[in-house]
């Protein structure tokens, strides 16, 4: 089975052509010996749609058999990773459907505990690929961004945008070290979880949209990595909010499976500068098994006042492939306030089931532990039950 399964991915190494070194590729794969995210992604640093690649790993060695035929062989699931579970019909265009849906259940098990449903992300990608080695690259990802809750049921709900363009991006990657990108993207700082309320993502203002319009300039071997992001702030905003600067990550492999890696982002509109350092690692400890932790620093400095804001956060996370489909993951997250000295802590358990290509079931149970020297406030539980679906 290992030779079987080793051979798909050589062979597709081979159709990828230099995309050599996630599964809907999330950074604690690095238990599987990917340390890159180009490996398995268009953009260089994760998110959006995954290669051809990435499916075919996320189909034979992510996902679990439990819904196949016993004597279906791997070569036929990897065939089916493809769009609408075929192969790819020509070598220039990859189209990609993605939605999760969330379940949450805010204090959880209490008197005034709530329930919604949350559409998280409901997108339609396009990738184009030219060129000799396909080193022309153009992708767009336009879907569904819901109005943020602090917002629903006030007057500015109605003129909020629910859908939008997430990313779009001209790519030229002319051999497997480097590449330029220009375009819509996240910008390149600290690990990029999937968790986008984690207190790495929300502190320095990395979540879901804040993508930002700019250029990326991206180095890679196999002992490093590196990025480095001019951006001018999202052009859809209005001018005195959008918030241009420039940022870069940088990671070294020790010993095959360990990442140490060091970000900086400096940025600022009309309203506020914002200075951040971030230190992370990433392991792979086993077959699967992974550790992440990163900390960080922020310092806000409104233009109209001397005062500024420095918050603190970190990050742990250790995730176990307890079989194929099947990991959990626990999380320890930490963030301080240094102005009024008050700090968090949130930590729990989850989850995740691949029950077959294309499918990912994952269950969160959060608490949060709020410190303050103001006020004492009830430790929260929070349950999430999400589905995500990409095509």
């Amino acid at each position: 089975m290992f030779k079987s399964k080793s051979l798909i991915i050589m062979s597709l190494i081979g159709a990828c052509q230099f995309f050599s070194p996630k599964a809907e590729a999330y950074p604690n794969f690095i238990g599987h010996g990917y340390n890159s995210c180009i490996t398995c992604h268009y953009n260089p640093f994760g998110n959006g749609p995954i290669n051809d690649y990435g499916r075919a790993f996320s189909a034979t060695a992510v996902s679990s058999r439990g819904f196949y035929d016993d004597n279906k062989p791997e070569e036929l699931i990897s065939q089916e990773s493809g769009f609408l579970f075929k192969q790819p019909e020509n070598k220039h265009f990859r189209p990609q459907l993605s939605y999760r849906g969330m379940l949450l259940k805010q204090n959880f098990g209490e008197v005034k505990e709530t329930t919604d449903y949350i559409h998280m992300q409901a997108d339609l990608s396009l990738v184009g690929l030219f060129g000799e080695n396909d080193k022309y690259i153009a992708e767009v990802t336009f879907g569904y961004a819901p109005v943020p809750r602090a917002l629903q049921n006030t007057p500015q709900a109605d003129s909020i945008k629910t859908y939008r363009t997430r990313e779009h991006y001209l790519g030229y990657r002319p051999n497997q070290t480097w590449g330029i990108y220009a375009g819509l993207m996240d910008k390149t700082f600290g690990v990029r979880l999937v968790e986008h309320t984690s207190y790495s993502r929300t502190t320095p203002q990395l979540t879901m949209d804040d993508q930002s319009h700019g250029v990326v300039i991206h180095y890679n071997t196999p002992s490093f990595e590196g990025g480095l992001n001019a951006f001018v702030g999202n052009l859809t905003q209005d001018v005195d909010l959008r918030m241009k600067g420039f940022a870069g990550t940088f990671e070294y492999t020790l010993l095959e499976k360990n990442r140490v890696g060091l970000s900086v982002m400096k940025e600022g509109n009309d309203y506020v500068d914002q200075t951040a350092y971030a230190a992370h690692i990433r392991s792979g400890l086993d077959h699967g098994t992974s550790i992440i932790f990163e900390v960080g620093r922020v310092e806000k400095t409104p233009k109209t006042s001397s005062l500024s804001k420095t918050e603190y956060y970190s990050i742990f996370q250790n995730e176990i492939r307890a079989t194929r489909g099947v990991y959990f993951l626990n999380s320890i997250e930490y963030y301080k306030n240094a102005v009024d000295k008050s700090y968090r802590v949130r930590f729990g358990p989850s989850v995740s089931y691949f029950p077959r290509s294309k499918i990912e079931l994952r269950v969160d149970l959060n608490n949060t532990r709020n410190f303050s020297q103001e006020s004492s406030v009830k430790d929260r539980w929070d349950l999430l039950a999400q589905i995500h679906l990409w095509l």
